[in-house]
């Protein structure tokens, strides 16, 4: 009987026997997002902080960190909302240092995926950071030295086991690997943060205690994890997402990732299947070239899910709860090909009858005399109930009858067997595979809620499982029929090159994920196509800038493996088309404040004649027309901002709108708009009070907090948010 784990409830101990046991060249690998030991990583490195003589590297991926305030006007609308998400978590104390550059010399922290965008500009991060793609971070954590995992997990039913909660992706690729290691006396040490707050997880999830050489549980090892809160889905984003749920197969696979593109794809997705006749008309209105309909007619559709769709996934996101909520995720897998041919072919149904057993026999996936394999096959796929057994030939059936002839030939023994060895139902159903899981508090709220049979459909497993096809390949061709892998970029050039985790100066934004495996994925699978989302406009500080350009010096996905492009105006079909081809197709779903320079720019390329003309129907891109579909929309009730409901309050929905805009600008823009409304500004307005006392400034006490009243109740003003010529006004500037 194994000795592991020791068991420890509090953080200091666990750090003393890691010290004790480890030595002082610690090199920590830990989880990517939500699986961090938060409380464990936060006493190693206050240790090494207090000790020069401890050398300690972390090898990991998506610090969480609680956002901070920037300004003063920030802090007001920030703290109450961190003090409400965030409660008690606390943070990650190594990541603070990094971003204020006090890491002290003994520690170093690499990651291999940063919160999109946390990192530019920072030198220890942008020196450090390791661009691996998804399925080979296992390999290069333990290339690397690692000689400590550590991961935050869930208490399991019972001591015996313990829950991997939100992160099976790499833990589970790396099981056997640690195993191998014991077995070879090579250092490895695995230790575990149980958090009775995070959701437990079953199947794959529930690993033997024994895994671990140290567990830190109880009350100092919970606390609440880090929500990260929804995000305002934009005009464009719902524009992208009703184009990208025309374009999934009826029967097929998903895979989605996290924020506002996300919750659009789920929430059109639940509009064709639940309100169809709306959504037809509502796709009719949007406008769609010849070549946009020929495809949807092609890969995807306008109806309902009448079979449903099957999740596959990296990132287990909150969109795949609803869509399971709404009916769309409700296409089983199982782990067995031959159930599954029979299933996707119509033969059987999940529920087992002796039908089920006959389909089997006759696609010659059961011999006629049953042995010990084919009845733990039976039982474990649920054709046979759990009770059945096999002796000598012989089946019992655990009923206290006769044995039975362990012969499928033999028409009195199969007449036996149908009515005394079936199950009820098919076992092992999965909606939709995940390696790990992060969104808002609601979506962990949502997991908690589970009941038992619901919680086993979402089966956690390693990201090698999902993200690759190799390694029981024949099983995951079937089960990952006409799959549509969705991600998203900054930048497409004119050739199909897609930029989505860099910039062109070399700065890293993200990581390159698993992003490039499912793309590849896509090209491996007969039907399977990739969908890459592309905002066709960013709002920057110097105006709009068009996200489709000639080219961009930093690639992601290169362009022979260029395949589908959506922007909320249009889609362009890149597989298998000429450079000519792609430069059309693109620029066609660009902007068309920007479509004159592309035309330019793939001219003077030599990629395209020098009398195209961009198609008439195609200079109707514009924000304002994407805009005007969507208000007649929203005027029913539909595409609201918040789709599946907010950790804001309204009020708060509105400041963080207004004020976002109000930073987007120019100062030399905010100083003319603060000079156009001064004589409004002088008094303000009774409308603006509700969102002042939010912020704290609806009696302003000095001339600075009178300034940022006034600065907010533009904002307000310039977002719609209330009406500048509202003649009721209240002078506010007590004390100032």
């Amino acid at each position: 009987m194994s000795d592991r784990p020791q068991r420890f409830t509090e953080a200091e101990a666990t750090v003393d026997w890691i010290i004790e046991t480890v030595g002082h060249d610690i090199r920590v690998g830990a989880p990517l997002g939500l699986g961090k030991p938060a409380t464990l990583l936060n006493a190693l490195y206050a240790r090494a902080k207090a000790n020069p003589a401890i050398r300690l590297s972390i090898l990991t991926a998506l610090s969480l960190d609680v956002p901070q305030a920037s300004s003063e006007l920030e802090r007001r609308l920030m703290d109450p909302i961190v003090e409400r998400v965030f409660e008690d978590y606390p943070g990650l104390h190594y990541l603070q240092d990094v971003r204020t550059g006090a890491l002290p010399d003994n520690v170093t922290v690499s990651e291999f995926f940063f919160q999109p965008g946390s990192m530019l500009g920072n030198e220890h991060a942008q020196r450090h950071y390791r661009s691996v793609n998804y399925t080979h971070v296992a390999r290069d954590l333990i290339d690397s030295g690692v000689n400590v995992l550590m991961q935050m997990g869930a208490p399991g039913p019972d001591d015996s086991c313990f829950s991997l909660s939100s992160n099976t992706d790499v833990t589970l690729d790396l099981v056997p690997v640690v195993e191998a290691m014991r077995e070879r006396g090579e250092p490895i040490w695995v230790v575990g943060q149980l958090n009775a707050r995070m959701p437990m997880m079953t199947r794959s999830a529930l690993v033997d205690a024994s895994l671990a050489d140290a567990v830190f549980e109880g009350e100092a090892a919970s606390f609440k994890p880090f929500g990260a809160p929804a995000m305002p889905v934009a005009p464009a984003d719902y524009a992208i997402g009703l184009r990208v749920s025309s374009l999934i197969a009826d029967g097929g696979t998903l895979q989605i990732g996290i924020g506002s593109l996300s919750d659009a794809i789920a929430y059109s997705c639940d509009l064709r299947h639940n309100h169809n006749a709306d959504y037809q008309a509502l796709m009719a209105s949007i406008g769609r070239s010849d070549d946009e309909g020929a495809l949807i007619e092609a890969i995807g559709g306008l109806e309902p899910f009448a079979q449903g769709l099957y999740g596959c996934t990296e990132m287990l996101v909150e969109a795949y709860i609803q869509m399971y909520r709404a009916g769309v995720i409700s296409r089983p897998v199982y782990d067995d090909i031959g159930i599954q041919k029979l299933l996707d072919a119509g033969a059987i149904g999940t529920d087992v009858n002796a039908t089920t057993l006959a389909a089997l026999r006759d696609a010659g996936d059961l011999r006629s005399q049953l042995d010990e394999t084919d009845v733990a096959r039976l039982k474990h796929i649920g054709v046979f109930h759990d009770r059945v057994s096999l002796r000598a030939r012989e089946l019992d059936a655990g009923d206290g009858g006769a044995t039975i002839a362990a012969d499928l030939d033999d028409d009195a023994a199969r007449a036996e067997i149908e009515a005394r060895c079936l199950g009820d139902r098919l076992k092992g159903a999965t909606l939709v595979h995940g390696g790990f899981f992060l969104g808002p508090n609601s979506f962990y709220d949502a997991l908690h809620g589970l009941d038992d049979h619901e919680r086993e459909l979402f089966h956690m497993t390693s990201v090698g499982e999902i993200n690759e096809l190799y390694g029981n390949e024949a099983l995951r061709r079937v089960q990952r029929r006409q799959s549509r892998f969705v991600n998203t970029a900054i930048k497409a050039t004119l050739s199909g090159a897609i930029a989505s985790d860099g910039l062109e100066s070399g700065q890293v934004l993200s990581g390159v994920g698993g992003q490039y495996n499912f793309v590849s994925q896509a090209h491996a699978l007969d039907d399977g196509r990739s969908i890459i989302c592309v905002r066709a406009v960013r709002q920057s500080s110097d105006g709009p800038e068009s996200n489709i350009v000639a080219h961009y010096a930093h690639t992601t996905i290169p362009r022979h493996l260029r395949d589908i492009v959506v922007t909320e105006y249009g889609v362009a079909d890149l597989r298998g088309k000429t450079d000519e081809q792609v430069a059309k197709a693109l620029i066609e779903i660009a902007d068309a404040r920007f479509q004159d320079e592309l035309r330019s720019s793939a001219v003077a390329a030599g990629k395209l004649a020098r009398d195209y003309q961009v198609p008439i129907s195609a200079r109707r891109n514009t924000p304002e027309n994407v805009g005007r579909w969507l208000a007649a929309e929203q005027a029913r009730g539909r595409f609201e901002p918040y789709p599946y409901g907010s950790d804001f309050t309204e009020i708060e929905r509105a400041l963080i709108g207004a004020l976002r805009k109000l930073q987007g600008g120019s100062a030399g823009q905010t100083l003319s708009q603060f000079v156009r409304h001064a004589s409004r500004l002088a008094s303000l307005p009774v409308a603006a009070a509700p969102y002042l006392e939010r912020m704290g400034l609806e009696r302003p006490r000095s001339l600075r907090e009178s300034l940022y009243a006034r600065l907010v109740t533009l904002a307000l003003i310039n977002d719609g948010v209330i009406d500048a010529n509202d003649d009721e006004t209240e002078d506010s500037d007590h004390g100032a």
